[in-house]
């Protein structure tokens, strides 16, 4: 794995209903494993022999955030080439289709769209100077 990628950061509005939020970090968990070369580790064995299909090789909180923090870690981790960046917004969750979020996001600009979920990856210094500062989600 590449030690650009040492810790992966969740974060979801802290106001969504649980099913929501789990959605929320679902979908972003999707990208953030096809995009990000090495964060799943190799498939293991137990004690009995059989496989276990590898898991994640590094850290990966979920935390909370108000609405404002959201748009925030997306704005600076955009100019950050040190991290990879997967935001989610309600225009997202609510679209019907994958034709249709892409009509209603083209609609709105980066500052605009309502962001309820965003996973931030890099070294452990650029995801904790992002996400540091909030709270675990529980």
């Amino acid at each position: 794995m590449s030690a650009k990628y040492e810790k992966c950061a969740f974060v979801v509005d802290k106001d969504l209903a649980a099913g929501l939020a789990m959605n929320a970090v679902a979908a972003l968990s999707m990208s953030v494993g096809r995009f990000v070369d090495g964060i799943i580790g190799d498939a293991v064995k137990d004690a009995d022999g059989r496989p276990h299909t590898g898991i994640t090789a590094i850290p990966l909180p979920i935390l909370k955030g108000e609405t404002s923090d959201l748009q925030d870690i997306v704005l600076k981790a955009a100019d950050m080439s040190d991290v990879f960046v997967v935001d989610f917004t309600a225009v997202a969750q609510s679209s019907r289709s994958y034709d249709e979020y892409i009509r209603r996001t083209s609609e709105q600009g980066t500052s605009e769209l309502p962001y309820i979920g965003v996973a931030v990856c890099g070294g452990k210094s650029a995801v904790n100077k992002l996400t540091g500062s909030l709270p675990l989600y529980r």
